[in-house]
C-alpha cells in the first residue's frame, strides 16, 4: 500500500487542512505529469485558502464506489485525525455516488478538483456576467451529482459551500433547474449588450493584442507596463498583480501605443490551469470570447520555470478545445532578469522581463510588425459550395452584417487581408 507523503509545515492558521489524492492509471493526468498536476492542486488549494497536509498518489483504476480501493481509502482516513485534516481533495472529478460514499465514511468535507477551481473563481469574479457563469457552472455540476451534496455541503461553511454572489449554493434538483434557467435569460441579456460595445469598441479601428498564459507567469506585470505609453495613463488603471493562481478572473481591456504612434487595445485574460475542465470552459465564455476577436496573441511563460514544455502543451491543448487555433501566436518569455544566461531572442520567441523593462522595446516592435503588415481591401465571392471558406474567415475576425451580402452566386464579403491572406483566398476575388 502508498504511504502519505506529509508536509510538516505549521498549518495551524488555516481552517481547513486538506489530503490531496490522485488515482492515475498511467503517467500523465490533466495534459501533464501526474506529480506536477498535484503541485498545481496543492496550489490551488492554497488559492482558495487553505493548505494541504499530506498527499497520496496511486497508480491503479479508479474505484467507481470510492475512487480509490476501499483498503487505501480506510488508511486516510484513519489518518484523518493525526494529522489535523478535514478535507479530502481529489484530483478528477467525482462522481455523486463517489462524494456521497467517501463523505459517509470519513465525515470530512469531499472536494474534487472542478469543484475547488469553481470555487477560486467564485471568489475572484467582480463582473455581474462573470459571476453568473460562474454560478451556472456550479449549479450544472453539483446537477449531475445531487447525491453528493446531500450531507455536509447543506449545512458546512468553507470551501466549495457559496455561489459568486455569497449565498450557498442550492442543493435541490427542482430549484436547481429554474435558478439555472433564469441565470440564462440574464446572461443573454448581457451577452447581447456585450456585443454591441464590442462593436462599438471594435468599430474605432484599433487593433486588439490578447495576452494569455499560464496562471501566474506575469501578464498583468507586463500590461501594466505597456499601458504606462499611453497619454491616458493613471496609477489608478493599472491592473492589480496578485502572486496567485487564477487571481485574473474578468477580462481586462486596456490601451497602449506602439513606437509608430498607433494606438492598440490590450486584453488580460485569465491563466491557464492544466486541462481546463468543461463546466469552466462555458464560465470563461466572455474571456474566450475575447481570445478569437483578437488580431494577434501573446502567449505568456515564466522564463525561469521549469514546466515550460509543459504550459506550452496545456496551452495549445485549451486553444484547441476552444477552437483557437489560426491565430497569430507569439511567445513571450517573462523574468527573463531571473536567467543565469538569456537566450536571444527571435520574432517569434522573445526573452523579456517587464520588472526590469529587458527587451520591452523589442516586444514593442515585434507587436507593430504583426499588426501592422501591408493589407490589401478586395472584395471576394465566396460560392455556397464552399461555405467552409466564409466560415474559416469568420473564425479570425469579427464580420459585421454590412461587410457581405448573400446573393444567387454566393457571398459576396468586402475584406480586408494581409499578404498571406491575399495568397490564401485570391480564387474568390472579384475584379
Amino acid at each position: 500500500m502508498e504511504k502519505l507523503i506529509i508536509s510538516q509545515k505549521d498549518l495551524s492558521k488555516f481552517d481547513e487542512i486538506g489530503i490531496t489524492i490522485a488515482v492515475a492509471e498511467d503517467i500523465i493526468i490533466h495534459a501533464t505529469s501526474v506529480e506536477e498536476s498535484m503541485v498545481e492542486l496543492k496550489e490551488l488549494v492554497q488559492a482558495a485558502g487553505g493548505d494541504v497536509r499530506a498527499e497520496l498518489i496511486l497508480h491503479q483504476k479508479i474505484d467507481p464506489d470510492y475512487y480509490l480501493d476501499k483498503e487505501t481509502l480506510d488508511y486516510v482516513i484513519r489518518q484523518l485525525k493525526d494529522l489535523d485534516a478535514n478535507m479530502l481533495v481529489f484530483i478528477d472529478e467525482l462522481t455523486g455516488t463517489q462524494i456521497k460514499n467517501i463523505e459517509e465514511l470519513s465525515g470530512v468535507k469531499v472536494v474534487d478538483r472542478t469543484m475547488l477551481l469553481l470555487d477560486i473563481l467564485a471568489n475572484r469574479a467582480n463582473r455581474r456576467e462573470g459571476k453568473l457563469e460562474i454560478e451556472k457552472a456550479q449549479l450544472s455540476y453539483r446537477l449531475d451529482r445531487l447525491e453528493g451534496f446531500q450531507g455536509i455541503y447543506k449545512y458546512g461553511s468553507g470551501m466549495c459551500v457559496n455561489n459568486p454572489f455569497g449565498n450557498r449554493i442550492l442543493t435541490d434538483e427542482e430549484a436547481i433547474k429554474e435558478k439555472i434557467q433564469s441565470i440564462k435569460i440574464d446572461l443573454s441579456v448581457i451577452v447581447k449588450n456585450r456585443f454591441v460595445q464590442r462593436s462599438k469598441k471594435l468599430g474605432k479601428n484599433l487593433p486588439l493584442v490578447a495576452f494569455t498564459g499560464y496562471t501566474n507567469s506575469g501578464k498583468s506585470a507586463i500590461i501594466n507596463e505597456l499601458m504606462k505609453l499611453d497619454s491616458d495613463y493613471t496609477k489608478e488603471s493599472e491592473i492589480v498583480v496578485k502572486d496567485k493562481m487564477l487571481s485574473t478572473m474578468d477580462v481586462s481591456l486596456r490601451k497602449s501605443v506602439l513606437p509608430n504612434g498607433q494606438d492598440f487595445l490590450i486584453v488580460d485574460t485569465i491563466g491557464f490551469v492544466s486541462d481546463v475542465p468543461k463546466p469552466m470552459l462555458t464560465a470563461f465564455r466572455s474571456t474566450f470570447e475575447e481570445i478569437s476577436y483578437a488580431d494577434l496573441i501573446i502567449n505568456v511563460f515564466d522564463a525561469s520555470s521549469n514546466g515550460q514544455d509543459i504550459q506550452k502543451n496545456i496551452m495549445d491543448y485549451t486553444f484547441e478545445k476552444i477552437g483557437v487555433t489560426n491565430k497569430k501566436k507569439i511567445s513571450v518569455y517573462n523574468k527573463a532578469d531571473k536567467l543565469d544566461a538569456i537566450p536571444e531572442s527571435t520574432d517569434e520567441k522573445i526573452y523579456i522581463s517587464a520588472k526590469s523593462g529587458y527587451n520591452m522595446d523589442k516586444l514593442l516592435d515585434v507587436i507593430q510588425s504583426n499588426l501592422f503588415q501591408k493589407s490589401y481591401e478586395e472584395i471576394l465571392l465566396i460560392p455556397y459550395s464552399k461555405y467552409e471558406a466564409f466560415n474559416e474567415i469568420r473564425s479570425n475576425r469579427v464580420i459585421e452584417m454590412e461587410d457581405f451580402e448573400m446573393t444567387n452566386d454566393g457571398i459576396k464579403l468586402r475584406l480586408v487581408m494581409n499578404q498571406s491572406e491575399l495568397n490564401k483566398y485570391e480564387e474568390f476575388i472579384t475584379k
